[in-house]
């Protein structure tokens, strides 16, 4: 009987993107505290220092920050540069930024309105990825990690330009799963429902809670074990999948 791959993260960098607070900071603190040493990108300055400090605090890993917008033209080649010069390598993206919700339907949602979460889910860890592909490639255990949603599997009816994205996201990792799978690089989406963050108000929250069979809402911690599984070697043997990590809140109704 063969022994359980290693779930530990030694010897591997990982880039976080949204890391200053929230579910993006507990992806890094989870990742670090596997081994990984980590690269943390953010808008806001202040908050992602404070991140970095209580991750070394914590862990004791090696932890860089970024102040990155990953809609920008030259986001990819910024990280590419600082994961060059600080770590000499990358082994590990989690594609985590995100952009609140606007809870309209289509009547009240004109098309520019859905560019920006276009560009923030979807084009944004595109170009970052592609430019990220040789640091990828020189990788034992290269993995991307998109954070999806329960909503870019099955849309509700509103909030249009966060559930398209969402869902145009996971085709994305799709594609990118089979055309990497050559180079061993391993493409995954976590789709979590509700979780405890700044970015659902806490109206939402109730009505979502409805709606979970399990009766809560998650923890960003366990959003992050499932980050961490991906990016172990337990999950050397996954690609092209979306892990539902929801409560139940998808089983159908019988």
């Amino acid at each position: 009987m063969s022994a359980l791959p290693d779930t530990s993260l030694t010897d591997r960098v990982a880039f976080v993107t949204g890391a200053a607070r929230g579910m993006g900071a507990t992806h890094a603190l989870t990742l670090a505290s596997r081994g990984a040493d980590v690269l943390i990108a953010d808008l806001d300055s202040a908050e992602l220092d404070a991140t970095a400090k209580q991750i070394r605090e914590d862990t004791g890993r090696r932890v860089d920050t970024t102040v990155l917008d990953v809609t920008t033209p030259d986001a990819g080649e910024q990280v590419r540069d600082r994961a060059e010069q600080v770590f000499g390598r990358l082994d590990i993206v989690v594609h985590n930024a995100g952009i609140m919700h606007d809870w309209k339907g289509i009547v009240e949602t004109p098309v520019e309105k859905l560019q920006p979460y276009l560009d923030v889910n979807v084009a944004g860890p595109y170009a970052i990825t592609r430019t990220l592909l040789p640091l990828l490639q020189a990788s034992p255990a290269g993995r991307v990690i998109f954070i999806s949603s329960q909503w870019g599997q099955l849309p509700d009816g509103h909030s249009y330009g966060y559930m398209v994205s969402k869902a145009a996201q996971l085709g994305l990792m799709k594609a990118l799963a089979k055309e990497l799978i050559p180079h061993k690089i391993l493409v995954n989406a976590i789709a979590p429902g509700a979780v405890l963050t700044r970015m659902v108000p806490d109206d939402v929250y109730e009505a979502e809670l409805a709606a979970v069979p399990l009766g809560r809402i998650a923890d960003p911690a366990e959003i992050s074990a499932t980050v961490a599984f991906l990016a172990s070697d337990s999950a050397a043997f996954i690609t092209g999948q979306t892990l539902a990590v929801n409560g139940g809140a998808l089983i159908p109704s019988s």
